[in-house]
């Protein structure tokens, strides 16, 4: 009994059970379509992407601007001595002419503006709305792991919940035992080793009930830490347990006919496919690195030095084109290049890799789902018998014809059904769950 205890508890610890199903019509409860949407609202790592695809938008609109003008209002004042000058006579005296001023000015409004560049600006423009893409992507991830963590906590919750009820029912039965056999014991008919073996069946199975109380504590917690909800609702949770409630029939999910409906849907996948165009983006960027750039730049405004009269501002204008174009850079285009491509080509690989572990976790699931409807259906069959062999047990225990030995048998057998068939429904629900997240279906 504490080795399936122990299993159980292990389920809720592990999250998830690596397993893929076709889900047979899944009814997402109203509360916990509330929960899952308080957990978009405030779960904190969902903000902080939000925020990474807001900066990454403004890295797009900043691309852009290398395809705009830039004006700019420049000064400088700059002092000099000696300067160059020229002595020459005039009436008699010496008259110095300046050839440069001490006090330079210059005041202007300068404009430069690329008029062509090759596709360089196209390119950094798909490469950062390529990483925006990737960014969004990402957040989907994210906001699909927070639903589905939340809904592990909330079905782990009703499977608590209705774990503790069959507990508690296991307590009653056991005193109830203690208060017959004590009966008993006054009369003669009973030994005190009965009903000091009820007695710590008693306290075992209140301590199994605190080991449950605790791991429903504990999911409650984690279940206020993604929501930010610490009173959450959870009437509904124990009903997903009730007898026939998770318990529908579940299809296996044709790996062979349906992977590729599968692979349009997995957020992993698109996510590796994302990453793909951004590589090949980076190739083109990479192309476009050397590439020449035409532009135009002018200014306007006063400065001095003009001769003859060095100190006096004059207005000035100046407006030209310039073609820069790269010859030689020490192979860095031709290496940058060939670091890109190779890149793009483990980008490639990694989509295959998503969607052979698609695939892969779509087998086990299947094999997973067969393994748990089996022992479920043969669970199904061992309560029903568990309990006729506990009415009967009961029956004898009131004729005083059955042992304290096998009473102890049949009502661990009747605890191990009841908890067996409660944990594979929580895994078979669980196996619905994991399919509408591989597929990337939305709680």
């Amino acid at each position: 009994m504490k080795a399936t205890i122990l299993t159980i508890l292990s389920l809720l610890t592990a999250g998830f059970v690596r397993a893929q199903t076709q889900p047979a019509d899944l009814t997402v409860p109203n509360d916990l379509r509330v929960l899952i949407q308080q957990a978009n609202t405030n779960y904190p790592v969902l903000k902080q992407q939000q925020q990474l695809i807001q900066a990454g938008e403004v890295r797009v609109d900043i691309a852009r601007t290398a395809m705009r003008p830039q004006v700019n209002l420049n000064g400088s004042y700059t002092y000099i001595t000696p300067v160059p000058s020229v002595t020459f006579p005039i009436n008699g005296t010496e008259a110095v002419l300046k050839l440069a001023p001490n006090n330079n000015i210059n005041g202007n409004v300068s404009v430069g503006q690329t008029i062509y560049d090759f596709g360089r600006t196209t390119a950094s423009i798909q490469q950062a709305a390529d990483n925006v893409q990737l960014l969004r992507r990402n957040f989907e991830i994210t906001q699909q792991t927070i639903g589905y963590q939340v809904a592990a906590a909330y079905y782990g919750i009703g499977y608590l919940q209705q774990a503790i009820v069959v507990q508690d029912s296991v307590i009653r039965t056991a005193g109830a035992n203690v208060r017959l056999l004590s009966q008993r014991l006054q009369n003669g008919d009973a030994l005190p080793y009965d009903v000091l073996t009820q007695e710590v069946r008693v306290k075992a199975s209140t301590n199994r009930k605190i080991e449950l109380q605790n791991q429903l504590e504990r999911q409650v917690a984690q279940l206020t830490f993604l929501t930010g909800n610490t009173n959450p609702d959870l009437n509904l949770a124990a009903q997903q347990f009730k007898l026939g409630m998770a318990t529908a029939a579940v299809s296996l999910f044709d790996v062979n006919g349906q992977l590729q409906v599968a692979a349009a849907g997995n957020k992993d996948v698109l996510l590796a496919q994302d990453r793909v165009k951004a590589a090949e983006t980076d190739v083109l960027v990479t192309n476009k690195a050397g590439m020449p750039n035409f532009g135009f730049s002018g200014t306007a405004g006063y400065k001095n030095g003009y001769p003859l009269n060095v100190e006096q501002l004059r207005s000035n204008v100046a407006a030209g084109v310039a073609l820069t174009i790269p010859l030689y850079a020490g192979k860095r285009y031709q290496l940058q290049n060939q670091a890109a491509q190779l890149n793009l080509n483990a980008s490639r690989y990694a989509v295959e890799t998503a969607n052979a572990q698609l695939r892969q976790s779509i087998a086990q699931l299947n094999a997973d789902i067969r393994s748990n409807q089996s022992r479920l259906a043969n669970l199904e069959t061992q309560v029903l018998q568990a309990r006729q062999a506990l009415n009967i047990a009961n029956a004898r225990l009131r004729n005083g014809v059955i042992t304290n030995v096998e009473l102890q048998s049949a009502e661990t057998g009747v605890e191990e059904a009841e908890l067996g068939r409660l944990t594979f429904q929580y895994q078979l629900l669980l196996n619905q769950l994991e399919l509408k997240r591989l597929l990337g279906e939305s709680l």
